[in-house]
């Protein structure tokens, strides 16, 4: 995926500006808050917060500080959005954890200070307990160092009744916007056009020297929390704070202009500096400051996150990646399909040890977890996967050799699609050993193996070396733009889906399954089953991928021209036959390996 993005971005519509809580401070003061707390860090400790964060964010915390706003909205992360804020009532300007921590439900604990003693927790015991994979450690640091800056912005702490200010309607100078907007935004916008000649940096390095001089004797008090983590003190300064400036003067329909925007900057840069100070300098169970590790913690954390299960990485990240060699093999819609029509051709035995290899969240559904691969591949725990999701050929060649084709940019050998299929085969194949083999994560195996079985018959992963896979081929779908290797990707799935089943993917699976259990593809599945071994079964794979690519992929295609219904009508029977092969030939590896003896599904796992 290349969104920490985060691009980590789904951008938030304007339309939204009038909906509760959307940002914390907005992009810029989150970025502010994580850069002031990156200064104060020491170098241990930065290395730490460097091994934790994605591979996008290039070792810069504040470059993923307002992630939990961009997913938030994003079905899989839609119960973190009352974690942003505390709704306390109207007018009593103080905060009570107990009477106000909880959501529009009246679930306890569910805001923004419930969320800070969360997170913290998560991180000071997924520090101690290195065997446990409880927590994401990731999402962990990045909920946190957020939540810092929102419990630490005002109108975050605000009244019930006004939605913290949202529902508040002024004019900011000549714009209409909302009291929360100005204080997430407006200020800070209107301080770096200013006094920052619009740069974030140039402000970040004042409140930094501001830190160290104007309020050198104020910082002491800051930094005094004497327990774990102290947001509730945090949220009583915020809303003191709302009651004393946000609020005042500040009526439905009223032009907020200099004198708004003057007496309270100085507010807004304080609480950006507090949040930073205080993000750095957050205090965990066991005594250190949060961030601080010496350099054999460093080591234990990494080999930590070498065996933490990341399975709730963020889809929207993927979306950033689209357009980078393999970013996806069929897309969501096809490797769903492919596992569900796998899943659903699984012998008892095979389908038992699937469910049971599956986290209890999924409920049993293979298709549910069968894009992961995709949205972790460029963290820092897997980055080593990329090269896993394709096969480069030479060019113009239209055939595959394992020896010559299947190694990464660097020429390792075995590191390809084909390679990752065989490896992750014969890592399932140990299940029957029990739980006492811990050299293999099998969920893991099992997730993998699902999705490049997809891969590798998604005729552009296995493409041509100097086209990426058909991703250097620009051109138009229809009337938008796109790639050679994203048409055969997503666009012609989606298209189909729209076109011919009412968007309803479903439905085009129905249709595809159809075909081959007594439709026109029902006398080829005994063909289609047909390899001896792994080995022999992956170049199979491989060897069509490329022949369709050449015949049918690259075929009478440039790069600038734009492909219609002729493309997409003659290149879609092709598209729907692969991901029944997938999805059948998948079964036939989990079939075997699960340790059901089938006449026509044998394969040896080598």
């Amino acid at each position: 995926m290349g969104g920490f993005e985060l691009k980590w971005f789904v951008r938030v519509a304007v339309v939204l500006m009038m909906v509760q809580k959307i940002l914390g401070w907005g992009k810029e003061g989150h970025y502010v808050v994580c850069k002031i707390a990156e200064e104060y860090l020491t170098e241990d400790a930065l290395a730490a917060v460097k091994a934790l964060l994605p591979d996008q964010a290039e070792g810069d915390l504040a470059a993923v500080c307002s992630w939990p706003d961009e997913v938030r909205r994003h079905v899989h992360y839609r119960w973190s959005s009352p974690l942003h804020y505390i709704d306390t009532p109207d007018f009593l300007c103080n905060y009570k954890y107990c009477r106000d921590c909880h959501d529009g439900h009246g679930l306890k604990d569910r805001c923004v200070t419930g969320a800070i003693y969360n997170y913290s927790m998560q991180l000071s015991q997924g520090y101690y307990d290195l065997n446990s994979e409880k927590y994401n450690l990731t999402e962990a640091l990045m909920f946190l160092s957020h939540f810092i800056g929102d419990v630490h912005q005002p109108l975050h702490v605000g009244f019930t009744g006004d939605l913290g200010g949202n529902s508040i309607i002024v004019r900011w100078y000549r714009r209409k916007t909302n009291l929360h907007h100005v204080w997430d935004t407006m200020i800070i916008e209107s301080a770096l056009k200013t006094y920052y000649k619009s740069d974030i940096m140039l402000m970040t390095q004042a409140l930094l020297k501001n830190i160290t001089g104007e309020w050198s004797d104020d910082v002491p008090s800051w930094e005094n929390c004497k327990e774990m983590v102290c947001p509730d003190p945090y949220a009583s300064e915020s809303i003191s704070l709302a009651c004393k400036f946000a609020y005042r003067n500040a009526t439905p329909g009223s032009t907020l202009t200099d004198d708004y925007f003057l007496s309270r900057l100085p507010v807004v840069e304080k609480r950006l500096a507090q949040g930073g100070v205080r993000l750095a300098e957050n205090k965990p169970k066991f005594g250190g400051t949060l961030l601080v590790f010496d350099n054999c913690q460093v080591i234990e954390l990494l080999l930590r996150m070498l065996r933490l299960t990341s399975l709730s990485i963020i889809f929207f990240l993927c979306l950033a990646f689209i357009n980078h060699h393999g970013a996806e093999a069929w897309s969501k819609e096809g490797h769903m399909m492919t596992c569900r029509i796998a899943q659903g051709l699984l012998n008892d035995e095979a389908a038992h040890a699937v469910k049971m290899l599956l986290p209890e969240y999924v409920n049993g559904d293979l298709s549910a977890l069968c894009v992961w691969p995709d949205q972790v591949r460029h963290w820092y725990k897997y980055k080593w996967t990329s090269p896993l999701h394709f096969i480069d050929t030479p060019d113009k060649a239209c055939n595959f050799d394992y020896e010559r084709d299947c190694h990464d940019q660097h020429g390792v050998k075995d590191m390809c699609v084909a390679g990752a299929i065989q490896n992750f085969t014969t890592q399932l194949s140990h299940y029957r050993e029990g739980t006492s083999d811990r050299r293999y994560n099998m969920t893991e195996a099992l997730l993998f193996l699902s999705h490049f079985m997809g891969d590798i018959h998604q005729p552009m992963h296995v493409g041509f070396t100097s086209d990426a896979g058909g991703n250097s081929i620009d051109l138009r779908w229809f009337r938008h733009k796109s790639n050679l290797h994203h048409v055969w990707d997503r666009e012609i799935i989606l298209t189909a889906a729209k076109d011919y089943y009412a968007k309803d993917v479903n439905l085009l699976e129905e249709d595809i399954e159809g075909n081959f259990t007594d439709g026109i593809w029902s006398d080829d599945l005994a063909s289609w089953r047909e390899c001896g071994n792994v080995f022999s079964c992956v170049n199979k794979f491989a060897t069509e991928s490329i022949n369709i690519a050449c015949k049918w992929g690259y075929k009478s295609v440039e790069a600038g021209e734009t492909l219609s219904d002729d493309y997409f009508n003659s290149r879609l029977p092709i598209v729907m036959k692969r991901v029944a092969q997938g999805g059948i030939r998948l079964a036939m590896l989990l079939n075997n390996v699960f340790g059901v003896s089938q006449q026509e599904d044998s394969v040896a796992a080598t």
